[in-house]
């Protein structure tokens, strides 16, 4: 489907969405427990839809990219990896299931109290999803909705409107609309998407944006997750392995283009390994990517607004004393319709740089230097809490002290985003890069409501500690066991 059938499908068919939310609502209450083999055929659907339908959306995709999306890239980035995360749900589903035995407080434990904490679902979950990997970061969420046993509303970025007619059509052959729906529309649906009376709502995107969808959330009271960004930095330690970490960091910072939410940001590099560091970067770049703006395994930026943007980055960087490396071509872009950014590499990076304080999202990468490792926290300061930090070293001293002075989401040693892939590790930021989290574990607790129960045998246990009026010595002698005199 074109974007302007895309369009007009939007327009002809104006979609309610109060009344989707309250359909699922009204179907979860009729469903009561959501049971084991229920979720499991929920999983087993969205499995399904992603490996008879991985074809046609990595086509989309790449179109939407303006054909300059790598191919393999969407394969193992946006559906094997969403797959293995659901192999991995399946697999533990049960255990997370289980009721978790409490402690019981005295003298409640003797006399039949019994403690426990169940997980059950919130109910409806509404996930926007981004433009940069506009399968992968539906999916992926999803899963974990259905895992918890909700039901969920998906809005996929307005920036790919012809996935976003894609899902539409291809969630309704796997999933009732009650029990997964697709909303489609411009940035004012996404709105009023944000402002629904949702039991949950998970939002990826920009820091900026993220902020207005929690506004719109607390008019609800809704609960949200937020999977933001922020400017993730790779520090390289005098113990590093210089050659793997400028593979690795390479490899990182031109997946997608540099269009991923932990892409590597920035390097912080002691000052005698900066051209050693620099030249490695350099020959990986162009050993992977060779003829780069033509290079089918390489990203285009999504649009001409983007790449506007990143070329300000560049020229104000410039402008302002920096010094300009371009890797794998000899200007910006090829031609006028050729979006392929190569990697440009600034040094002499200052605070003054818009650079330096704007997420790029692209093949941009400012080099920092030191003297000293404990100067390292206080550089990164300004552009704090992202959403990874990077370490490439062998000194676990120097480690730990990074790891308790530098806060951020997740943190990857001697390597790039793979912490991301790791389906029992938590995925989410800190501060300004997000909060709460999902994968494995810590995505069914984050949409499920974790439930205290506690129950009591017909033993009347007031009385007994003379916690019932009329109080008197017993009661006193109790409570100052714990207060002291009284």
């Amino acid at each position: 489907m074109s974007t302007a059938e895309y369009k007009n499908v939007a327009t002809l068919h104006p979609q309610n969405l109060e009344a989707l939310v309250e359909l699922q609502r009204s179907k979860f209450r009729a469903e009561g427990e959501v049971t084991y083999s229920t979720r499991i055929d929920r999983l087993k659907r969205l499995k399904a839809l992603i490996i008879e339908n991985k074809i046609e959306f990595a086509e989309t995709t790449k179109r939407e990219f303006g054909g300059a999306r790598s191919y393999e890239f969407s394969l193992f980035s946006e559906f094997a990896s969403k797959v293995e995360a659901i192999d991995y749900s399946m697999k533990h589903l049960k255990e997370w299931m289980k009721p978790e035995k409490r402690k019981t407080n005295k003298p409640m434990n003797f006399l039949g109290g019994k403690s426990q904490v169940r997980h059950f679902p919130k109910g409806v979950v509404g996930i926007i999803s981004p433009w940069n990997l506009p399968f992968g970061l539906t999916v992926s969420p999803l899963t974990s909705a259905l895992a918890a046993g909700n039901r969920a509303l998906l809005k996929p970025s307005e920036f790919v409107p012809e996935t976003a007619a894609l899902f539409a059509e291809i969630v309704p052959k796997y999933f009732p609309e009650d029990e997964v729906a697709v909303v489609t529309g411009g940035a004012d649906i996404s709105q009023k998407f944000a402002e629904l009376p949702f039991d949950h709502l998970l939002f990826t995107g920009s820091t900026n944006v993220g902020a207005k969808v929690m506004q719109s959330a607390s008019k609800n009271l809704v609960p949200v997750t937020l999977e933001l960004g922020g400017k993730s930095p790779v520090i390289i330690g005098r113990s590093a392995k210089i050659d793997l970490a400028g593979t690795r960091l390479t490899f990182g910072k031109l997946l997608n283009g540099g269009q991923l939410c932990l892409s590597p940001d920035y390097v912080v590099v002691p000052n005698e390994l900066e051209e050693q560091l620099i030249a490695r970067v350099v020959h990986e770049a162009q050993a992977m990517y060779p003829n780069i703006t033509e290079n089918e395994d390489y990203a285009g930026v999504i649009n001409e607004r983007h790449f506007a943007r990143l070329q300000n980055y560049i020229d104000d960087a410039v402008a302002k004393g920096a010094k300009l490396t371009i890797v794998g071509a000899d200007k910006a872009r090829a031609s006028d319709d050729n979006r392929r950014m190569p990697l440009h590499i600034l040094q002499n990076v200052n605070e003054d740089m818009l650079v330096m304080h704007e997420e790029i999202f692209g093949p941009i990468l400012p080099v920092m230097t030191y003297s000293d490792a404990a100067e390292v926290p206080d550089m990164i300061e300004p552009r704090r809490n992202p959403l990874a930090m990077y370490y490439f070293g062998k000194d676990k001293q120097e480690q730990e002290f990074l790891l308790s002075h530098v806060p951020s989401g997740g943190v990857c040693i001697n390597d790039i985003t793979l912490h991301y892939v790791q389906e029992d590790l938590p995925f989410g930021g800190v501060g300004a890069s997000g909060m709460g989290a999902y994968h494995g574990p810590e995505g069914f607790r984050s949409l499920s409501h974790a439930r205290a129960i506690y129950s009591q045998t017909m033993i009347d246990v007031l009385p007994i500690v003379g916690a019932r009026p009329p109080f008197g010595k017993k009661f006193r002698k109790n409570i100052s066991k714990i207060l002291g005199a009284i």
